[in-house]
């Protein structure tokens, strides 16, 4: 996952997934950020999947994954205690926005 800078193993269960992202970070306000993000990324999935099924939607990974930017960005804006941050400072690094 390049853009946030970090490898991840992935499990074939959901709660060892998400520990794994807890085990990337080393502060709490990462860590928040990283189970936001994770949390995001299932939402998004679970819609596309919903998509398919009963819409005969399709299956795009880039829009998959710029919607997963967008709603972990404006999720991020109104649940975590961070400084605001702009959606292309997102894209570019929410690392650093996680920290401000």
């Amino acid at each position: 996952m390049s853009w946030l800078n970090c490898n991840f193993i992935v499990h074939d269960n959901l709660l060892v997934h998400l520990e794994c992202w807890s085990k990337e970070v080393s502060t709490r306000k990462l860590r928040q950020g990283f189970w936001l993000i994770w949390h995001a990324t299932l939402w998004v999935i679970w819609k596309v999947r919903n998509e398919i099924i009963f819409n005969n939607g399709t299956f795009d990974v880039e829009e998959v994954v710029e919607n997963i930017k967008f709603l972990s960005w404006s999720w991020s804006l109104h649940r975590l205690k961070i400084g605001p941050s702009l959606f292309y400072e997102w894209c570019w690094n929410p690392r650093e926005c996680l920290l401000r």
